[in-house]
């Protein structure tokens, strides 16, 4: 597959890479690390043979356990699956988890915004903890971690939020990425846009197909300003709100920037 944004899968729903973006240390994201996505389900075997072409290692899946029972991912044989769900689950549902976390920072309220929620609340903060401890596993050349939810928006949203933040890609960008989203579920032709991306910045893009997509960023605004009133950086919820050390926090930078 190419270097592209938003990449070619057959029977994938808004299928992305992260690679390229820059980080404010004047670094940018490696390709083939990082990919973003909806629902796995439908994907051809074309696309499988594809994505194991590409080296996908890891298939994060935030989704709650009733929705992989009922939309099961299709993945390359050698692509270790993962079900963290992001949202609080059900007495009897399984999934990766962890059983029990004894966190040092308790979140102070229950949330009742689902993007505050993701952020952070306990459950979820559980949920992305064990996604950058595969992350931090996820050490070779070319091979590649993706995470996705249903749609690839809002679970998938936020996740991008907490790991291009930790990296340090700027706000602005980070929020492009999250309204590109908008973009592909409006565009009729993915060939074009494909080209169209690889031709303009993304924001030319999003502000040239639709006006009001700042409005509904807003989301992710209250979502980025929280953590950044909470903890100041988004390194410091790295390691405060998702317990990792900083250590920890130059390894993930080495293995996902350049």
């Amino acid at each position: 597959m190419k270097r592209e944004r938003i990449l070619n899968v057959e029977g994938a729903v808004n299928f992305r890479e992260l690679g390229g973006y820059p980080t404010i240390d004047n670094k940018s994201l490696k390709w083939q690390k990082l990919l973003r996505s909806g629902e796995l389900a439908r994907l051809s075997k074309k696309a499988l043979r594809n994505l194991d072409e590409y080296g996908l290692k890891y298939d994060i899946d935030l989704r709650s356990p009733a929705e992989v029972e009922w939309v099961k991912d299709r993945i390359p044989q050698d692509t270790i699956y993962r079900s963290y769900p992001v949202y609080p689950i059900r007495d009897g549902e399984q999934s990766d988890l962890p059983k029990q976390v004894a966190w040092t920072y308790q979140a102070q309220t229950n949330y009742y915004d689902p993007y505050l929620l993701m952020v952070l609340g306990d459950h979820p903060r559980v949920a992305f903890r064990q996604m950058f401890i595969d992350m931090l596993d996820n050490s070779g050349e070319n091979q590649s971690l993706l995470f996705h939810c249903a749609a690839g928006k809002d679970r998938t949203g936020i996740g991008a939020l907490i790991i291009l933040s930790v990296l340090g890609v700027p706000y602005d960008i980070i929020k492009q990425d999250y309204l590109l989203t908008n973009v592909v579920y409006n565009s009729y032709d993915q060939d074009q846009l494909r080209h169209q991306l690889n031709h303009q910045h993304v924001s030319d893009v999003i502000n040239e197909m639709n006006s009001d997509f700042q409005v509904q960023s807003h989301n992710l605004d209250q979502a980025n300003q929280a953590v950044l009133d909470e903890f100041g950086t988004w390194q410091n919820y790295f390691i405060k709100a998702l317990e990792f050390s900083e250590d920890d926090l130059a390894d993930l930078k080495k293995l996902y920037l350049e």
